[in-house]
């Protein structure tokens, strides 16, 4: 069966930039419980992402003439996913447009399933404090000054403090004592020789629209690059930890984890199991659909 894709507007870069600014945390709050926007005072522009030149190595980054190692907080891809893409590519080509080389905002109707957004891949700039290539976390844990998070009885936890008291994981049952990261993260090790501030260039949407363009085109991609405005003023840490887009886990679905119980090369959140998902973001505030697109296969 033909599906059936009408596009519905194109959104300007600047517009959608406008958009992006709306989007808030699901789980990252002020003190009054309002939820935080992490595009809020960020600058954002296009950039380019090349195809890697050897096996194993990641893809590439350009930014003002440099390249940088790009990164993945999920090096897991779907197949179905990619059928998804082959259409979607397929639909923006009789419109005389490529999947790869988007410069703003698309809002189209996909006959049976809705109306999505398609964008850019969205790539953020991070700064992060090595110390013989561990994350010095303490000095992470200060970034999250003036920012809290809610446990099952919606009291609200200063971040920032790192160790968290008296936290509820349900209406009874509290944690006395429970420290803000992942127990895996005093482990993660980016090489012992780096030390000091390291750039990270990390993709926070559209891991499977780079993999479809660097793998099954062999082309560059567009991406919109995300920074912070000012270096004193780093954007908030992102809610899983960087790892290498290459070598990449594929599998047919999300579903398909299931037949591999030893699976062992999944996301790192950043944050402890029972706060995880603090850092994740919700694309609604800002009107955009960009993530519930799945195959019905």
């Amino acid at each position: 069966m033909k599906e059936k894709l009408v596009l519905k507007e194109v959104i300007p870069f600047d517009q959608l930039i406008s958009m992006l600014k709306r989007v808030t945390f699901r789980g990252l709050f002020d003190r009054k419980g309002v939820a935080l926007r992490p595009y809020e005072q960020a600058k954002f522009s296009l950039v380019t992402i090349h195809p890697p030149q050897k096996m194993g190595q990641s893809p590439k980054i350009a930014v003002k003439g440099r390249k940088h190692n790009l990164f993945t907080p999920q090096p897991t891809i779907y197949e179905n996913q990619m059928e998804i893409f082959d259409t979607v590519d397929r639909f923006l080509r009789a419109h005389k447009m490529q999947i790869n080389n988007l410069k703003n905002g698309l809002q189209y109707t996909w006959e049976g399933r809705g109306d999505f957004h398609i964008l850019p891949p969205v790539i953020e700039k991070h700064i992060y404090e090595l110390k013989n290539g561990y994350v010095e976390l303490d000095k992470l844990s200060r970034r999250f000054k003036n920012t809290y998070t809610t446990d099952a009885r919606n009291n609200l936890h200063h971040l920032s403090s790192r160790f968290l008291n008296s936290f509820y994981i349900d209406e009874v049952s509290k944690l006395d004592y429970l420290d803000v990261f992942n127990s895996n993260a005093p482990i993660i090790n980016y090489g012992l020789r780096h030390s000091g501030k390291q750039d990270f260039y990390i993709i926070c949407d559209g891991s499977h629209r780079i993999d479809y363009s660097i793998e099954r085109l062999g082309k560059p991609i567009t991406a919109i690059l995300v920074e912070p405005e000012s270096p004193n003023r780093p954007l908030l840490p992102y809610y899983a930890f960087p790892v290498s887009f290459v070598p990449t886990v594929r599998l047919t679905s999300k579903k398909s984890e299931k037949m591999y119980p030893r699976l062992e090369r999944d996301k790192i959140h950043l944050l402890n199991d029972f706060i995880k998902k603090t850092l994740h973001y919700d694309w609604d505030t800002a009107k955009l659909n960009v993530s519930k697109l799945r195959s019905n296969i």
